[in-house]
């Protein structure tokens, strides 16, 4: 697999000397000898995975030091390389690093304590991970992203890396939500919903709906419970986004109320939203698509009318 190195060292950045570029090659060489002969779920070669997560960290700004760790993140758990041989061939700093990650994915280390790269590492780890997630069983899919949205994702945010973040949350949404089937087009208005909650609730949130739709008796029930659900997420929205008091800060409300202010602004992303999930919806089910196209904008009108009731707001013109 020697050809994987070359692209990875052209995404460098101007700033990396020739030696932090000599020493990434050698990571990768050494990562390479280390994981031959060993196969991904996928069937792809396993070096695959530690160079996709060290083009994630050069992608992400990280330094050398952490791209070296991510191509070596897993030498030490999954290959006949220890400690002692990795601190011979690249000192303490990135045997550290590595170490530290196995601790950590192990329990013998708390996320508290942990170094921020090493954090940072976890994350670019695990969003390859959910990039590859279709390979392994519903059940794993499942729980992995369950546990990307309660602390992998809300961790990528702490850690300055919001694209990273958005990029888990949306991966692991499209894997908590059952695919598109009779009830699909209520599920995604569900999970719609969810999107609108802090993320620190979505998913408690997104359970306790789906544990009720579940239990509901028919199609017409299910249907009364998400449009009435629909209707009263906004202003659920508001209170759980609203900061203590004394520290609201009056550029959010300016933005919020200057983009509630008029359908122009509000309207254009929820139609390209909505466009979306009837499309998806069509793929499996035209009857879902025509549920969705018949009673969605109706709700999304009733939930917008009573948030700009609720902030005090009236419509103006264009």
């Amino acid at each position: 697999m020697t050809g994987l190195i070359e692209p990875l060292l052209d995404r460098l950045p101007i700033g990396f000397t020739a030696t932090e570029s000599d020493l990434i090659r050698r990571a990768y060489e050494f990562a390479a000898r280390c994981h031959a002969g060993q196969l991904r779920k996928s069937g792809e070669p396993y070096i695959t995975h530690p160079v996709a997560v060290a083009e994630i960290a050069i992608d992400a700004g990280l330094d050398s030091t952490t791209v070296c760790a991510a191509l070596l993140h897993d030498v030490i758990e999954d290959t006949w390389c220890d400690a002692v041989r990795l601190r011979a061939e690249f000192g303490d700093e990135i045997t550290t690093m590595v170490q530290n990650l196995t601790d950590l994915d192990h329990g013998h280390v708390q996320a508290a304590t942990a170094d921020q790269r090493v954090l940072a590492l976890r994350v670019l780890d695990r969003l390859h991970n959910m990039r590859t997630i279709q390979y392994l069983d519903r059940e794993k899919q499942r729980l992995t992203s369950q546990d990307v949205v309660n602390v992998t994702a809300p961790l990528a945010g702490r850690l300055g890396l919001p694209a990273i973040a958005d990029e888990l949350e949306s991966i692991a949404y499209d894997r908590l939500i059952p695919p598109p089937g009779d009830a699909g087009a209520r599920y995604q208005v569900l999970a719609f919903g969810a999107l609108l909650l802090p993320a620190a609730v979505r998913a408690s949130y997104l359970d306790e709906w789906l544990g009720e739709l579940d239990a509901l008796p028919d199609r017409r029930a299910r249907t009364r419970f998400v449009l009435g659900l629909a209707l009263g997420v906004p202003a659920l929205a508001l209170i759980l986004r609203r900061p203590a008091r004394g520290t609201l800060t009056g550029h959010v409300l300016t933005a919020l109320r200057w983009i509630l202010r008029t359908d122009l602004r509000t309207w254009p992303p929820l139609t390209v939203l909505l466009g979306w999930m009837i499309v998806e919806s069509a793929r499996n089910s035209l009857g879902d698509a025509a549920v969705i196209a018949i009673t969605v904008p109706p709700v999304l009108h009733a939930g917008l009318t009573r948030l700009r009731r609720k902030l005090g707001l009236t419509e103006e013109p264009g």
